[in-house]
């Protein structure tokens, strides 16, 4: 592995385990926003076999506007029988999988506007999400539901660290804690607060260049991480989990790739 000069992660299912939190988001915010708007919510909003089908697409990766994207979908009356009961409008993944194809990677937004009217603003739809994220107060967000997926800290790893993640700076600032990496430094880190987004390669090029690497390794677990680093064209893409459990290497964790690509073990 001499060849490679840096590490970067992305964040979620790669340093943070947040299957319990975003999906979570994504389903009561579902809920919540088709009961607001007069329909029936008598089934799950989200399911986990619906979220693989969003980020195996590439375009999906901020889930505020997954949960945008859904309702418009099923407020069109296109799946389902339109009655306004979230169990006859929700569609199967097979049904997702179909509708979405059309949809380019790089603008969601554009794609949903320019074929569904938008009775869901995504404005309203994004407060909703992060309120669930974060909570009121009296109720705890779903943000206690995440936990690390690797006990180390940044500064033992083999190679110089970096992140390149969707998520915002404040949602950064609870997965430093839960990492206990609160001394990251924020020069090493491309959130979606700097503009780009995933599956933009803008975050691997920034990084490598106001650091001066050449062949980074990027540990990704979706699609929209996988074509940023193939937009980028440099270094390795390691694949973490069963989303893209066909790229070659794939690991189910970060420290079993750490093991593998280095003989580095997790604390």
């Amino acid at each position: 592995m001499s060849e490679y000069d840096c590490l970067i992660f992305d964040v979620d299912g790669v340093l943070i385990d947040s299957s319990g939190s975003y999906p979570e988001m994504i389903r009561r915010t579902v809920e919540a926003e088709w009961k607001a708007a007069g329909f029936t919510a008598d089934a799950p909003g989200y399911s986990k076999e619906l979220n693989a089908v969003f980020k195996r697409h590439g375009g999906f990766n901020d889930d505020s506007h997954i949960a945008w994207v859904l309702l418009n979908i099923m407020a069109s009356g296109n799946t389902g029988s339109g009655s306004g009961r979230l169990r006859d409008c929700i569609p199967s993944p097979a049904e997702l999988e179909g509708i979405i194809s059309s949809c380019g990677v790089d603008s969601a937004k554009r794609w949903l506007t320019a074929n569904y009217e938008e009775r869901f603003p995504l404005d309203r739809v994004a407060e909703t999400c992060m309120n669930i994220y974060y909570g009121n107060g009296a109720e705890p967000g779903v943000r206690v539901m995440e936990r690390p997926m690797i006990r180390s800290h940044w500064s033992e790893f083999p190679l110089p660290a970096y992140v390149f993640t969707g998520r915002g700076a404040s949602e950064w600032e609870f997965a430093k804690d839960i990492l206990s990496w609160n001394d990251f430094p924020n020069a090493r880190i491309v959130s979606s607060d700097s503009g780009i987004l995933k599956p933009s390669p803008d975050g691997l090029e920034l990084i490598c260049k106001n650091f001066g690497h050449k062949r980074p390794i990027f540990f990704g677990d979706t699609t929209s991480d996988m074509m940023s680093f193939k937009a980028f064209g440099r270094g390795k893409f390691v694949a973490i989990g069963q989303i893209l459990r066909k790229w070659d290497p794939n690991f189910p964790c970060v420290g079993d790739a750490m093991l593998n690509l280095f003989g580095w073990r997790d604390m």
